[in-house]
C-alpha cells in the first residue's frame, strides 16, 4: 500500500466506514488510538473500541464527506454528514496523525434540525436561513 498523507488517511477512514470495511478502517489506527466525543462525554480508549462503536451502530446510515483539510499543525479536520433516516447528523472531527496512522480523534456531533420558530428575520434583523434538504 502506498503511503498516504493525513488528508488521504482521513478520507480513507470515512470511505472504509461507509463500506463497513472494519479491518481496513482499523488498519489506519495506531493500537492505542483514542477517540473522544465531547458532545456526549464518551471516550474510546483504544483502536478496537473506536472501531467497535462504529461496527455496532444500528444500520441504515450513509456518510457524505463534506470536506477534509490539513491544518497548519499537521492535524486533519473533516466535516461529514451522516444520514440515518429520519435523522441527519453532522460531525466536525479533528484527527492527529502520527507516523502514517491516526493517533487521536475528537468528534463533535450535532443533529441537523429545523431552528425554533422564534428565530426569524423579523425578530433578529440580518438573519437568513437556507432550507434543509427535503424542505420546501
Amino acid at each position: 500500500m502506498a503511503a498516504m498523507d493525513g488528508v488521504g488517511i482521513v478520507r480513507a477512514l470515512w470511505a472504509h466506514f461507509q463500506s463497513r470495511d472494519w479491518a481496513a478502517a482499523r488498519a489506519l489506527l495506531h493500537d492505542d488510538a483514542s477517540m473522544h466525543w465531547p458532545s456526549s462525554g464518551e471516550h474510546f480508549d483504544d483502536a478496537d473500541a473506536a472501531i467497535q462503536v462504529q461496527r455496532i451502530y444500528p444500520e441504515g446510515w450513509t456518510i457524505h464527506v463534506v470536506s477534509v483539510d490539513e491544518l497548519k499543525n499537521g492535524d486533519v479536520h473533516s466535516i461529514v454528514e451522516v444520514v440515518h433516516p429520519p435523522m441527519r447528523f453532522q460531525a466536525n472531527s479533528r484527527f492527529q496523525i502520527d507516523a502514517g496512522r491516526i493517533r487521536r480523534i475528537t468528534e463533535y456531533w450535532g443533529m441537523v434540525e429545523t431552528p425554533p420558530d422564534w428565530r426569524t428575520a423579523e425578530a433578529i434583523g440580518a438573519y437568513r436561513r437556507e432550507p434543509l434538504e427535503g424542505e420546501p
